[in-house]
């Protein structure tokens, strides 16, 4: 329910705001994304943190699976944020992330000020894999709308995957910078755990 209703105050706002340039337009949606995306962290037990194509669903998927099991929740829905929490107390609050809007609203560029105190999982998988497989996301399965708030080539543009893996604001450069500003911020992390897709995939029991 919170999450629709988010929604549908961002969706108003922006409806209202139709005659705003373009980029003014992006800007603030990606703002008020910012403002619900703290919302979520401050009141989540845990964050999973993950640049997209990084294995997030596949992970949420076991998570999932594992706390309808050990709690005896119906096994067709799916974890998202709290919602088996509120059937269950003892299953905590998740949010899953790709941590793309919070520095718009709170201003922490060039840190992870916003996860402090936080428990925090950051899954990792290495940065070629993730360029090339954002690229078929790109290409085949983003909406046009997305492409534009997360500033990747234009809908319909004929871009090769060469010059989509070493595009600064798509590819290699964007994916390292992410990971890169995490790994300097991993000191002044209090609970935070680092989970690297290939080992999920190698052995995922005992990972998971």
């Amino acid at each position: 329910m919170h999450v629709i209703l988010n929604k549908l105050t961002r969706e108003t706002v922006l409806f209202l705001l139709f005659f705003l340039p373009r980029e003014k337009k992006t800007a603030l949606e990606r703002w008020l994304r910012g403002r619900e995306e703290l919302r979520w962290v401050r009141r989540a037990d845990c964050v999973v943190v993950s640049y997209g194509k990084s294995g997030r669903t596949w992970l949420r998927v076991m998570l999932s699976r594992f706390y309808q099991v050990r709690h005896g929740l119906p096994m067709r829905q799916l974890m998202s944020y709290d919602n088996l929490h509120r059937r269950n107390p003892a299953v905590p609050v998740i949010y899953f992330t790709h941590d793309n809007y919070l520095k718009d609203y709170t201003q922490h560029h060039d840190s992870k000020e916003d996860y402090l105190g936080k428990k925090v999982v950051l899954l990792v998988r290495d940065p070629r894999d993730v360029a090339v497989s954002q690229y078929f996301q790109w290409k085949y399965r983003m909406r046009a709308r997305k492409k534009q708030l997360n500033r990747y080539p234009e809908h319909g543009r004929d871009v090769s995957i060469y010059d989509f893996v070493m595009d600064p604001d798509a590819g290699l450069p964007k994916i390292i910078a992410f990971m890169n500003l995490w790994a300097e911020e991993l000191p002044r992390m209090d609970d935070l755990l680092v989970v690297r897709y290939e080992d999920l995939r190698a052995r995922t029991a005992e990972v998971l």
